[in-house]
């Protein structure tokens, strides 16, 4: 969150223009000038802006209370894919304090356009009440501050030990898939890592766009493609994996490739041959 996500990794991209000079044409002058298409104009008109959308109400139909005294209160149930912890997510919230109902510091509901995220990047409350919801589904976390921002409030909309009350839609999660399971005795991926992989990356309509094998595998440094770094999160080496990417994660393509188009889903399949984790930044 803009607030109550401040440790999101992020991806962006640079776009450039280039304009071709062309000869005008040279017309009779008896002859009118030709009436402007309108639908050339249509296709350069920016796109709207997004617009706010209402936060999901409802009766609560599933209690549970979590580790630490996280109560998650299920509104809608999703029928799509299970988060599974440590997954990574398209979602829709709206923060405000549980002392305070109505006092709103954060909310993407507001802002028209959901967040996205690992959930290892983000608060504890949110790491142990995302899980286990699936996609379409709208959950109330209930989080204790001690699981939340503590003294350390990043906003000064936050007062120092609030208890938090989100409402999270969940728009969409990155689906993993194991296919084989490595080696028992390795240390799985946690985190930031260096990660050497043999992989297939392909769009939905099956067209290859990356691919490498164990003869000649790739390097994966962090921060250099968010759904691979991600998606190796728990894999032991060894093991082999599918990860379905939502479109909303593919904002820019690995290893700089000028044919990899961006916001499309992907299926990448993944196999770790070794990894390295990194020492982790303290939050």
């Amino acid at each position: 969150m803009r607030i109550a996500l401040a440790l999101l990794l992020a991806a962006g991209l640079a776009t450039s223009a280039m304009a071709q000079d062309k000869k005008p044409e040279t017309k009779p002058a008896d002859k009118p000038a030709e009436p402007i298409n309108a639908q050339v104009v249509d296709n350069l008109t920016a796109p709207a802006a997004p617009q706010p959308v209402p936060v999901p109400e409802g009766a609560v139909v599933k209690t549970t209370e979590l580790e630490g005294g996280v109560i998650a209160e299920d509104i809608t149930i999703g029928t799509g894919y299970e988060v599974q912890p440590g997954g990574a997510v398209v979602a829709h919230y709206h923060g405000t304090l549980k002392a305070d109902p109505a006092k709103v510091f954060d909310s993407s509901f507001t802002r028209g356009e959901p967040a996205v995220f690992p959930l290892d990047g983000v608060i504890k409350g949110w790491q142990l009440g995302v899980p286990g919801m699936k996609v379409g589904g709208v959950r109330r976390l209930t989080i204790p501050a001690a699981l939340a921002y503590g003294a350390q409030s990043p906003s000064p909309d936050i007062p120092a030990n609030s208890d938090l009350v989100f409402v999270i839609q969940l728009v969409d999660a990155m689906q993993i898939i194991d296919i084989e399971v490595g080696a028992a005795d390795a240390e799985a991926v946690a985190g930031q890592c260096v990660a050497v992989t043999a992989h297939t990356i392909k769009d939905t309509e099956g067209k290859t766009l990356d691919a490498c094998d164990s003869k000649l595998p790739h390097v994966w440094f962090p921060g250099e493609f968010a759904p691979v770094e991600w998606g190796l999160s728990g894999m032991k080496p060894g093991g082999k994996r599918k990860i379905i990417v939502p479109k909303q994660f593919n904002l820019g393509s690995a290893n700089g490739k000028p044919d990899w188009a961006q916001n499309i889903p992907l299926e990448i399949e993944v196999s770790l041959i070794t990894a390295r984790n990194l020492p982790q930044r303290q939050r």
